[in-house]
This record gives C-alpha cells, sequence and structure tokens, in this order.
C-alpha cells in the first residue's frame, strides 16, 4: 500500500470532519482494510463544460484535491483559530492563577 492511498483512506476515515454540516453514519474502519477497491470519477459527456474541472484543477489524490479546494482552507483555517484563541485564553488563565498561587505560598 503506498503513501498515497493510506493518506487517501484516512482522510475517507475522517470526513466528517471535512463537512461539518454532513453527517456520516459511525465508521467500522477503525483499522485502514487489508482489502479495497479505488476508483475515478470520469466527468459525464452530458454535463455542460463549465460545470467540469479542468485539466489542470484535477488533481491527482483525494488529499491534493482538498489542499486545492479554496473554501476548505478557509473552513480549516477559522477552525484552527478558534481553537488557537481557546488554548491562548485557557493557558493565560492557568498562568494567571498559577502565578497567584505562588504568590500566595511566598508570603
Amino acid at each position: 500500500m503506498t503513501d498515497e492511498v493510506k493518506n487517501d483512506l484516512e482522510i475517507v476515515q475522517m470526513r466528517s470532519v471535512l463537512d461539518p454540516k454532513h453527517f456520516y453514519k459511525k465508521s467500522d474502519l477503525k483499522v485502514l482494510p487489508k482489502y479495497f477497491q479505488i476508483g475515478k470519477v470520469m466527468d459525464s459527456p452530458l454535463d455542460f463544460y463549465s460545470n467540469r474541472l479542468t485539466k489542470k484543477e484535477v488533481k491527482k489524490t483525494l488529499v491534493d484535491e482538498l489542499l486545492a479546494d479554496a473554501e476548505f482552507q478557509q473552513h480549516n483555517k477559522k477552525i484552527y483559530r478558534s481553537i488557537m484563541e481557546e488554548k491562548q485564553e485557557t493557558h493565560y488563565k492557568s498562568w494567571r492563577k498559577a502565578k497567584n498561587l505562588k504568590k500566595k505560598k511566598n508570603k
């Protein structure tokens, strides 16, 4: 199993994180499967050409497509910022509490 395929399988396992507004049933993929198949979605000639991806936009793996997606990047940055702000607040509160305890202990 190549690293690219392994990364794609891990992304499929974590698909509920990718789209927060979509619900997925609990997955049985706690461990990577021994046997699996990979397919490629082909564009239909019936689709209007402006709805299809250009050759430049088509990526080789699922990971590459997600990294190239602007909406996905914005969503991840927003989540990351909120997590970091929360961590900073809690870290500052715990630091201040420890500082006050040290002052009381030294008196």
